[in-house]
């Protein structure tokens, strides 16, 4: 997919060093994301990609650079980063069981004071999920993996980022339910011009979506270039991804 892209240093990520108590899992890893792109992290389990959206988000410790929109962001509280515009949907989903499908979206604005502009986001978001619409009293709890994904989405567009963070938003969820959550992401990207970073273990259906691609391994990046050129080396593929072209 062609990227129709912004400034290409919207996201600038120089020699980024992260880790946790138990030890350092990001090794000087670098990378650029341009406004307006759907950019894929990839990789096999353990390789930092959870990690490098927590760091991003000022959830961890971090050395090195990194920019958001010229904006430095290392020693941010996530609230902060935040409110730069820098959403974040983590793996799990994340909602809020008890409350009800608006309620859940309603908090994604919780920071917002313009109230209108609020009514008009819950309805666009309705537009990009009309099975949230059908269910806005209902307890988010209640909803299968696959709505309570797409609470966890909107709940995020709520916020009117300019960066989203997707981490393995196809967990738990069933392949043609996977290419249809994809497939409104794309349509936010195109419609909206919000740049997407996202965490995947499906590699093969994310280079169908992603404009670009970096792949980590043990914390590194050993990989980086568009979608279509990382599916066109099957030497690469295999080796690190686990698929065939």
């Amino acid at each position: 997919m062609t990227a129709r892209t912004g400034r290409p240093g919207f996201l600038t990520v120089e020699n980024l060093r992260a880790g946790y108590r138990a030890g350092r899992v990001l090794h000087g890893v670098g990378l650029t994301v341009a406004e307006g792109e759907i950019c894929a992290i990839l990789g096999p389990n353990g390789a930092g990609k959870t990690s490098l959206l927590r760091a991003l988000c000022g959830m961890i410790r971090t050395e090195g650079t990194l920019r958001f929109d010229g904006a430095d962001l290392p020693r941010r509280r996530p609230e902060a980063v935040a409110r730069m515009g820098v959403a974040h949907v983590p793996e799990g989903r994340g909602t809020f069981a008890p409350l009800t499908v608006e309620e859940n979206l309603r908090l994604g604005a919780y920071t917002r004071r313009d109230r209108a502009g609020v009514r008009d986001d819950l309805e666009r978001t309705y537009g990009y999920f009309p099975v949230l619409k059908e269910r806005r009293g209902q307890a988010a709890g209640s909803l299968s993996g696959g709505e309570q994904q797409m609470v966890a989405i909107g709940r995020a567009l709520m916020a009117r980022p300019r960066l989203v963070l997707l981490d393995e938003p196809s967990l738990g969820l069933a392949p043609l339910v996977t290419r249809d959550l994809f497939r409104i992401v794309r349509a936010i990207n195109e419609e909206k011009r919000t740049t997407v970073m996202l965490v995947e273990q499906n590699a093969h259906l994310t280079l169908e979506f992603a404009h670009r691609a970096h792949v980590l391994e043990t914390g590194r990046i050993v990989l980086s270039g568009t979608a279509e050129e990382i599916r066109a080396d099957e030497r690469t593929a295999r080796a690190y991804l686990g698929i065939g072209v």
